[in-house]
């Protein structure tokens, strides 16, 4: 999937300044980088992890290089934080922040961590020549990926204009896909994942046992988060093309600590959106409908947009019919979940739509992973006074 990989393709490679001798710190880093699986990662992180709870700062240093070397950059950049503000002077922390943040391709904070060494570090201080050189070859990468990404939306435009006249080959949509997909990645670019998803499910639609389709939807899945669908995607990959790099790719990724720990940061990051914005923040529910048009498909988004459009018109700030579309479009979705259902059918009883709800509280109790969520749609169930049939026997109400 070359058209994601225009970062990679021109990744600089800015090695670590380590400050005094460490022997088994510097094992330990020499373990991460080598390490052949995420447990023997772990176990050199946790040698890096006690020796920083000394608060030694070369120490705490070892241990941010050895989190960025397994992938876990915001972690380690938690920690690059701290230590610029422990030691505000020193140019070779500033340097090594920018490695970590050049390593997550994450260029524009690199370029403004960048212009900080520059300001604080002195004509005569060791570490000047390394700035120097580090800045031109940041700028060198920018202007190469910004060629490259001017190159990639011609190409976009013309495959775009040929899917459009209905005279794109599956083949020309395979490497639209491929091209959005890159672009998608690439701040500024105005490709959404949705725009990559729509592409990937035109693709499957025109041949739903393509491995090459299934890989280009799995990759779509990734994007926007919906685990959902990348779990069923997989499950298709695997009976049609068992020995796909992408599958195996796949795989690893959602495995790997660092795959978890940026999902887990985006999903906290949602989570803020979506109490805000159910606070009445009229700034968040801007900046959740953003999320959403990137993310159309996250379950917890949805939802949260849900109880702030319903918020704002209890509230009297708002009428009830985008709410009542919100959650009859959340009803009709074949891929919803328990969480869905359970909040709909609220939704959609307070709004007066009976019939809708009570079938999405059966579907809630029909969709329970364990009698406390069974419990809970009866409760709200009966709270509301809806009588509903209940799957497991009985009825609720």
């Amino acid at each position: 999937m070359d058209g994601g990989d225009a970062v990679a393709e021109y990744h600089v490679d800015w090695p670590w300044l380590l400050t005094g001798p460490d022997p088994r710190g510097d094992e330990a880093l020499r373990g991460i980088k080598e390490a052949k699986s995420a447990p023997d990662r772990e176990r050199w992180l946790a040698v890096l992890s006690d020796a920083a709870t000394s608060a030694d700062p070369a120490a705490v240093e070892r241990y941010a290089i050895g989190l960025a070397q397994a992938g876990r950059y915001a972690e380690s950049l938690r920690f690059w934080r701290l230590l610029v503000d422990h030691l505000p002077g020193t140019a070779r922390v500033l340097l090594n922040m920018a490695s970590c943040l050049m390593s997550a391709g994450r260029l524009d904070e690199c370029s403004h961590v960048m212009e900080e060494c520059a300001r604080r570090c002195r004509d005569d201080d060791p570490a000047y020549p390394v700035v120097r050189r580090r800045r031109a070859e940041l700028e060198q990468l920018r202007g190469r990926l910004d060629r490259e990404q001017r190159l990639l939306e011609a190409r976009a435009d013309a495959y775009r204009e040929l899917a459009a006249q209905g005279r794109a080959s599956l083949s020309d949509l395979k490497e639209l896909c491929r091209i959005l997909a890159g672009l998608a990645r690439q701040p500024g670019s105005g490709v959404t994942a949705s725009e990559v998803t729509e592409v990937a499910e035109r693709i499957h639609a025109l041949a739903p046992d393509d491995a090459g389709g299934l890989e280009l939807l799995a990759m779509a899945r990734v994007l926007t988060d919906d685990r959902n669908g990348l779990a069923e995607v997989l499950r298709r990959l695997e009976r049609v093309a068992p020995d796909s790099p992408v599958l195996a790719a796949v795989r690893a990724q959602v495995t790997d600590p660092g795959f978890r720990e940026r999902s887990d940061e985006l999903k906290r990051r949602w989570d803020d959106i979506c109490r805000r914005a159910s606070h009445g923040d009229p700034g968040a529910e801007d900046e959740l409908r953003r999320e959403l048009r990137s993310h159309p498909h996250v379950e917890q988004l949805r939802i949260g947009l849900l109880f702030a459009v319903y918020g704002r018109a209890a509230d009297g700030r708002g009428d009830y019919e985008e709410a009542r579309r919100l959650a009859l479009e959340l009803a009709a979705d074949p891929r919803a979940g328990h969480h869905t259902h359970f909040h709909v059918a609220q939704f959609l009883w307070n709004l007066g739509e009976r019939d809708q709800a009570r079938r999405q509280f059966t579907l809630a109790l029909a969709t329970s992973e364990s009698e406390e969520d069974r419990e809970s749609v009866r409760l709200a169930a009966r709270t509301v006074g809806a009588q509903i049939g209940d799957p497991a026997g009985g009825a609720g109400g």
